[in-house]
């Protein structure tokens, strides 16, 4: 098991480390049964060397002789029984493991097909929309088009979420940094929600310093900050908010900051960082009414960190907007 599964898993830590354990304890008990043999065999050469000619002194020492015998005969079948439980548990506990990893790989490999599947067909029904929304002249025609086009993109961006956390998952996210205008990334990516926030009553603000650089893998960033405002969106509509504000800026002369910010939903300050957990999401999922699966800054926070910068989630409580901010700490400037 390579270290990058052991960081995806946490789990996989408590399992190694309960079969590191198991395998000190057998080391342990191993040491105990020789010592205990070693020490009777002590006695008994000692007691050789006495050379006691006395008959009840003899007869004595010849009982100590059994006992220590005895004693060390116990020692070896209780030890030997205690190996045998340790050895069977290990041997359970890697069958486990096992198992285990299998069941994962296989689920990843059943996402990765599902989403693969529903990606073209989704793909279709959106350009039929938007034609449709396009050629047609009456208003309810264009409304309906209208609506289907706004559930296509957000299943479209359910299964790219997926396919990108099972390409997280398997290691097969690659990055290629390239220096990148911060400005030309916020705008880009505000542009793509603007109208779905303008159906949502959602305005979105813009503010990044001048001549800002950034050297960074354009996809992930794209996709990072894709994450944020969705989800920056869903917390307005959910909350019913109105604004969601984005700033770039230079962080401490070292690097590049960039912050998104609502004024909807909020989460106690508490959770911050469950926030990055995977399927991790507020709420009872019986009465929820935001869409989503949990995976959204789950990827932010794996892209973040294969970015070498960091992301940091605020909120001063539910019902008060909430901020993300992403530090890189290496950028480029003009």
């Amino acid at each position: 098991m390579n270290n990058g599964a052991i960081k995806r898993d946490p789990s996989k830590v408590l399992q190694l480390g309960f079969l590191m354990l198991l395998f000190i304890c057998m080391l342990q008990v191993g040491w105990w049964i020789t010592d205990n043999l070693y020490y009777t065999n002590e006695v008994r050469r000692e007691i050789a060397a006495l050379g006691v000619s006395d008959a009840s002194a003899a007869a004595a020492l010849d009982g100590l002789v059994t006992a220590s015998t005895g004693r060390a005969n116990r020692y070896l079948w209780e030890g030997g029984f205690f190996l045998l439980v340790l050895l069977a548990g290990m041997a359970v506990l890697t069958r486990t493991i096992r198992h285990d990893a299998e069941l994962r790989r296989r689920q990843q490999n059943f996402l990765a097909a599902v989403s693969h599947e529903f990606k073209s067909p989704l793909a279709s029904v959106q350009l039929a929309a938007e034609t449709l929304v396009l050629r047609s002249g009456e208003e309810d025609t264009r409304k309906l088009g209208q609506r289907v086009l706004g559930d296509c993109e957000r299943l479209l961006r359910m299964v790219e979420n997926l396919l990108d956390t099972t390409r997280l998952e398997e290691g097969h996210h690659v990055l290629e940094p390239e220096t990148i205008d911060v400005a030309e990334l916020i705008g880009r990516e505000v542009a793509a929600i603007t109208d779905r926030a303008a159906r949502h009553n959602v305005e979105t603000t813009v503010e990044v310093e001048s001549d800002l650089r950034l050297d960074v893998d354009r996809a992930a960033a794209e996709t990072i900050l894709r994450n944020l405002l969705d989800n920056a969106l869903k917390a307005c509509i959910a909350g019913n908010g109105h604004l969601i504000r984005v700033h770039g800026g230079r962080h401490e002369q070292a690097g590049v900051a960039i912050t998104v910010a609502d004024d909807g939903t909020g989460f106690p300050p508490e959770d911050a960082n469950l926030m990055f957990e995977k399927f991790y999401r507020l709420g009872d999922e019986q009465t929820r009414a935001t869409p989503g699966t949990g995976l959204g800054l789950y990827i932010v926070k794996r892209l973040t960190a294969m970015s070498g910068a960091s992301v940091r989630a605020e909120s001063a409580g539910p019902g008060r907007g909430a901020a993300f901010s992403v530090v890189w700490t290496r950028s480029a400037r003009e």
